[in-house]
């Protein structure tokens, strides 16, 4: 039995990540200008890590409009993610970007939490 591997859905969960991923970064980007204490910057690495995963400029400059829950837009993505297919050499790039999404929700939520 051959599967045959629908590549227009993973391409179309590829694009939603990396949209879903850059809308949390502009969101983190409008916390962190508002907030005076720097918490924000606790946050920093893992979001850096996800955004040099996915190919995103860091701090890119807000798009306007209201700012999302950027935990909530990273648990979206993680779920795109699932729809993610992959060759077998790419492989590692996906665990990565799975434990990237993971870890900065995680580090994003406890910024939230204390403040």
């Amino acid at each position: 039995m051959t599967v045959k591997i629908n590549e227009s859905a993973s391409d179309n969960a590829r694009r939603r990540v990396v949209w879903l991923v850059t809308r949390a970064e502009e969101a983190v980007g409008v916390l962190e200008t508002t907030a005076s204490d720097g918490r924000w910057a606790m946050t920093a690495f893992s979001r850096y890590q996800l955004c040099e995963l996915l190919d995103i400029t860091p701090y890119s400059p807000f798009a306007g409009g209201l700012v999302e829950d950027p935990a909530v837009l990273l648990d979206e993505a993680a779920q795109a993610a699932d729809r993610i297919v992959v060759p077998i050499d790419e492989l590692n790039w996906y665990l990565a970007l799975r434990g990237a999404l993971r870890t900065a929700a995680t580090d994003i939520r406890i910024v939230q939490n204390r403040g």
